[in-house]
């Protein structure tokens, strides 16, 4: 069985430089999402419309829904507000462990919190919503709408892949150690 670790303390866990890369990720990705969205505001008005080729356009719409643009009524900010506090709070407990696995946890988990923070932030700012504007075309009848955070976030949660399959080897490794033990000492098995 694994040595375990210590608990970082809050001073020491800002002072960590895998930390400081997660958040200047984070912080990059929040600023591309917001700065992208005022200048797709700026730029499309309030329904403006650029085709880009058959498939891409820019095309401003406001997302007041959870993701995916569903509604639960009038908790709808509120609920995503506490959602994203608390995938935040998650992701922050769990970026150092994961980061020690596989280096690529940082830049993965700092994407998905940079896009996480800049669609909290638009929700935050209050109305009309959160601006989505790079419209892909799905079929004749389908068009998905989405923001840089989106890409952050979901560019973020696929990098993560590798890094579930690289725990999923470690704790089947650890597993088959532990079973080996066992097996070459009978006496120590706790059942």
């Amino acid at each position: 069985m694994s040595a375990p670790t210590a608990v970082p303390t809050p001073s020491t866990f800002w002072r960590d430089r895998l930390v400081h890369r997660f958040a200047a990720v984070a912080g990059l990705a929040m600023l591309a999402d917001l700065g992208t969205k005022a200048l797709a505001v700026r730029l499309l008005g309030t329904s403006g419309y650029v085709d880009l080729t058959e498939r891409l356009a820019f095309f401003l719409v406001w997302n007041t829904g959870v993701t995916g643009g569903v509604s639960v009524g009038p908790f709808t900010a509120s609920i995503n507000v506490l959602v994203t506090v608390l995938a935040l709070w998650l992701v922050l407990t769990v970026v150092r462990p994961m980061a020690q696995v596989d280096a690529r946890a940082t830049l993965a988990l700092g994407m998905v919190t940079g896009g996480a923070l800049g669609n909290l932030a638009s929700i935050v700012a209050g109305p009309p919503g959160v601006a989505d504007f790079i419209a892909v075309r799905l079929s004749a009848d389908s068009t998905m709408v989405a923001n840089v955070a989106d890409l952050f976030l979901w560019g973020g949660a696929l990098m993560l892949a590798p890094v579930a399959l690289t725990l999923l080897r470690l704790v089947r490794e650890e597993r088959a150690a532990q079973l080996r033990v066992l097996r070459a000492n009978p006496s120590q098995n706790p059942m």
